[in-house]
């Protein structure tokens, strides 16, 4: 009991950026991280396909893959 009202069980919920759920497994995590990797290369997309010169977009390229490996 806090402050005489009992807490509610829920499946999982958001503290900063992770998610934590009751059966401790962390299909949930993984599936919200890759939508935030996702979500940021959607953002960047037009550096991507935009007519920049080949080797800047290649060294732009090898610098984001290289943040995640």
């Amino acid at each position: 009991m806090i402050d005489r009202k009992e807490p509610e069980n829920v499946e999982y919920f958001k503290y900063l950026v992770s998610i934590i759920t009751n059966n401790a497994r962390g299909t949930c995590e993984i599936k919200s991280r890759i939508d935030m990797a996702k979500a940021g290369f959607n953002t960047k997309k037009a550096l991507f396909t935009s007519k920049f010169d080949e080797n800047l977009r290649t060294k732009l390229i090898k610098c984001y893959s290289s943040v995640w490996y």
